[in-house]
This record gives structure tokens, C-alpha cells and sequence, in this order.
């Protein structure tokens, strides 16, 4: 997958974003606390941790929650002003709820000390873990599409 080509959309978005909003000295904060939601939303629907319930996982709720989280991360990258994402190979563990932990204190920490090691890893993760539940790169990359294509409907729509 050529997630700069998401990656790439994302950025135009973000740019009308930050004209639409430019006024709004807290965006930043506002999306450090947005990807923590959005992870928050994505570990919720993905059941992994609920031990009391035997309900299974809806996949496609839980390739749009995580959709929410890789474009989250994507706005990191644009902040920063990366040319190119790439998806690294750390030592992930294969245990889901060590990795979401994991990403959780990853997230926190951009508030205070936002850098492209942080982020790539972030973004990597997301990646990760949807492998770990069972969810292909392809879907989830046509899920980050099929994301991009609602909110520029959302955009024209005046939302």
C-alpha cells in the first residue's frame, strides 16, 4: 500500500481545515486529545479488552474507528511537516492490549514532545494492530479512502 497517496490526501484536507479554523490557537491540543478519543473508540469497538462479553467484533465499525485513528495520525505528520510516512518494523509485542497500552502513553506523550519517531511509531502501531486483529492492509487502507471521501463530502456540505 502507498500510504503516501492517503497520506497526500489527508494534507489537502488539513490545509482546509487549518484556513477554516486558522483562528483557533488550540488546535493543536485539540487533536492530541482527538487521537487519544479516536484510539479509545477504536480499542471499544474492537472488543479486545472486554472479557466480560462474548459479543464478536463488527469488522467494518471497527475499520472505520481505526480509519479515524490513522488519519488522526496523519494530521502529526502534516503538523510536522513530513515529506513521507512509512510504516517501520519495531518489536511490537503480539499481545493486543500491551500494543493499545502501548500507543495510549505514545499519544500522550505528543502533547509535550511531538517528533517524527513518536508519530511514525504511533502510525505504525495502528497498522499493527489491526493486523493483529485480523484486518488486512488493504482494507484498511480502502477504509482511510472511503474516510477521506466522507469528510470531503461533509466539506462540501458545508459541515
Amino acid at each position: 500500500m502507498n500510504w503516501n497517496d492517503i497520506y497526500t490526501k489527508n494534507k489537502k484536507l488539513d490545509d482546509i481545515f487549518y484556513q477554516k479554523f486558522k483562528d483557533d490557537d488550540k488546535m493543536f491540543e485539540k487533536n492530541c486529545i482527538e487521537l487519544l478519543v479516536e484510539i479509545a473508540e477504536f480499542a471499544n469497538e474492537s472488543r479486545c479488552f472486554k472479557y466480560w462479553s462474548n459479543k464478536p467484533m463488527k469488522k467494518e465499525e471497527t475499520l472505520e474507528e481505526l480509519a479515524d485513528c490513522i488519519m488522526m495520525s496523519l494530521y502529526f505528520f502534516n503538523y510536522l511537516n513530513v515529506d513521507k510516512v512509512n510504516i517501520k518494523m519495531y518489536n511490537f509485542s503480539s499481545d493486543i492490549l500491551i500494543c493499545l497500552n502501548d500507543i495510549f502513553k505514545l499519544s500522550t506523550l505528543l502533547i509535550d514532545n511531538i517528533n517524527e519517531e513518536i508519530i511514525t511509531k504511533i502510525f505504525s502501531y495502528l497498522i499493527y494492530i489491526g493486523n493483529l486483529l485480523n484486518l488486512e492492509e488493504k482494507e484498511i487502507y480502502e477504509a482511510c479512502l472511503k474516510k477521506i471521501k466522507k469528510q470531503e463530502k461533509r466539506l462540501e456540505e458545508g459541515y
